[in-house]
This record gives C-alpha cells, structure tokens and sequence, in this order.
C-alpha cells in the first residue's frame, strides 16, 4: 500500500525546487529586484528547508502508526497552504506581513501538533 504522505512529499519536493529556483533568479538579476528582494527569497528557501523535512517525517510517521487517511490529508494540506503562504508573503512584501507570520507560525502550530501526536501514539503504543 503507498502512503497518502508520499503525494505532499511529493508536492514540497516541487516546492522546494521552485523556491530554490527563486534563489537563482533574483541572485542572477541583482540590479534589478529592489534591495530586500534577494534576502527575502533567501530566508523563505532557508526556512522551508528547516522546518519542512521533519513535518514530513512527522506526518510519514503518524501515517504508519495509525492515522487515517482523512487526518494525513488534513495534515498535509495544511503543510502546503502555510508553506505557500510564507513563500508568498515572503518574496512578494518587504519587512512583516500577514501571509508570512501565517504561514510560519501555522507550520510551528502543525509541528507541534504532528510532535504532540507522535508522542502520544508513541507512549500509547
């Protein structure tokens, strides 16, 4: 049986290869994006790359133990949408934004309940 988690693995895969092509754009076109532009598609690939392979083990893991499709769905999606989000509000407002403290606050909030998930079912089982 394949893992419903293998298909957002497979979405922050593309994801992840999109923003680091993001990187490369605007690291080649240095006069032309205004000045905040290259540390902020920086941070949003910087931030992805740190917070986004442990949620996908979470959520592999919780599969395995025992969550239900519905729940890795619920789970997974929301990854994508807070992953989007910060990646948006990161690369297209300068300084603080809404899309941007959504979305990163959102994964701390789906990281924790993934952890807290974990640990339950680890100490349950």
């Amino acid at each position: 049986m394949i893992p419903v988690s293998l298909a957002y693995a497979g979405i922050m895969a593309l994801l992840g290869v999109l923003l680091a092509n993001q990187v490369l754009y605007v690291r080649l076109r240095p006069g032309r994006m205004p000045d905040w532009k290259a540390h902020a598609t920086e941070r949003a690939q910087a931030n992805f790359v740190e917070n986004v392979p442990l949620a996908l083990v979470l959520l592999y893991l919780l599969e395995v133990a025992g969550a239900g499709p519905a729940a890795v769905h619920v789970l997974g999606s929301s990854l994508v949408v807070l992953r989007l989000l910060h990646a948006w509000g990161m690369s297209a407002y300068p300084g603080a934004n809404y899309p941007r403290l959504i979305g990163a606050q959102g994964t701390f909030l789906m990281l924790s309940i993934m952890g807290a998930a974990a640990l339950y079912l680890g100490l349950a089982g």
